[in-house]
């Protein structure tokens, strides 16, 4: 794994974004793979596994201290040596852990029909991490008949702390999705759905039990509700509400600006 971080996650509406970059700029850092870009950002595409009685989803709801997620991400467009990886996010109360094992995406349509650890997963060092966090996959992949059950997609903007790289700051926007995909769809832009239109995500990532002063007096600043902002949970909690509204004329409220899954946990840090 990547190590355990603990994650907090701020709502901004969209009207804020310039000014809190601006009370940012003088303690971060673009990150280097936005930069890459002239918008300064990229474009996160995930697909999310459940099980076909919805735990992960349910489990998320509920709250449990203790949860995984399970989805195959890939950025930006593709391209011929585009990478993709099977992740397991764990999350133990506020800390994150991530295991992540890429292939070629060329390669993905293959290695699910048939897994050869071997021939498919890129190995980027001696270690054999990536081997083992791909039958990690498999195993709950199999074990648990994990099924794609939402496309979710957002932009990225993405910012390191300047004063130590273990803060990263992301405002993740115009999330958007479909459900019940297929692996196809992964780099699919036609046809989804916005989740959040006119508000974004603050993402905050640190190593310490405590922030830093500066963000904490951001979010003082401009009141910044801490949430429990799942994507997954809410593109799937929009979209089966649409389907429902659609097949059977039960109201549901689009997109989830002011409507959330999960209450507020706090207004400070």
């Amino acid at each position: 794994m990547d190590g355990g971080r603990v994650e907090y996650k701020y709502l901004v509406p969209n009207s804020l974004l310039d000014r809190i970059r601006d009370d940012m700029r003088p303690y971060t850092d673009l990150d280097e793979f936005a930069g890459k870009g002239s918008t300064n950002e990229y474009t996160v595409r995930s697909v999310y596994y459940d099980t076909p009685w919805f735990d992960c989803y349910e489990e998320k709801l509920s709250g449990l201290y203790e949860r995984k997620k399970f989805r195959i991400r890939g950025y930006d467009h593709p391209v011929e040596s585009s990478l993709v990886f099977l992740e397991i996010k764990h999350k133990h109360g506020d800390a994150i852990e991530k295991s992540r094992a890429p292939i070629l995406n060329r390669n993905l349509k293959d290695f699910l029909a048939a897994p050869d650890l071997d021939t498919y997963v890129v190995s980027r060092n001696k270690t054999g991490l990536e081997k083992r966090y791909a039958h990690q996959f498999l195993y709950h992949y199999h074990r648990y008949g994990l099924r794609p059950v939402a496309l979710v997609v957002y932009d990225r903007e993405a910012y390191f702390g300047k004063f130590g790289s273990s803060v990263r700051l992301t405002f993740d926007k115009n999330l958007r999705g479909a459900i019940m995909p297929s692996i196809d769809m992964l780099y699919e832009d036609e046809g989804l759905e916005y989740v959040m239109r006119n508000s974004s995500t603050l993402e905050v990532k640190f190593f310490r039990r405590s922030l830093p002063a500066w963000i904490v007096s951001i979010i003082k600043r401009y009141e910044l509700p801490r949430m429990s902002l799942s994507k997954y949970a809410m593109t799937v909690e929009l979209l089966r509400g649409m389907t429902r509204s659609a097949h059977h004329r039960v109201h549901f409220t689009a997109p989830l600006d002011t409507q959330w899954v999960g209450a507020p946990i706090s207004r400070s840090a």
